[in-house]
């Protein structure tokens, strides 16, 4: 594989991964402009203790 086809696909990754970060984060801000009367409920659902998670995203590239 190119080094340039790998730096491509690196970049999409990067870029895919901003994206739905953005994404989130938009989504947050509508949310608190929509309903702001929510946010006290929002707040204390978010402080209970929850299990922890991870997602993991390889990708392998082989010759």
């Amino acid at each position: 594989m190119s080094r340039r086809l790998t730096r491509a696909v690196i970049g999409s990754g990067i870029a895919l991964s901003l994206l739905g970060w953005g994404a989130g984060q938009v989504g947050k801000v509508t949310l608190d402009t929509l309903r702001p009367n929510i946010r006290a409920a929002t707040t204390a659902a978010h402080s209970a203790r929850m299990p922890a998670f991870s997602v993991h995203l390889s990708i392998e590239v082989r010759p």
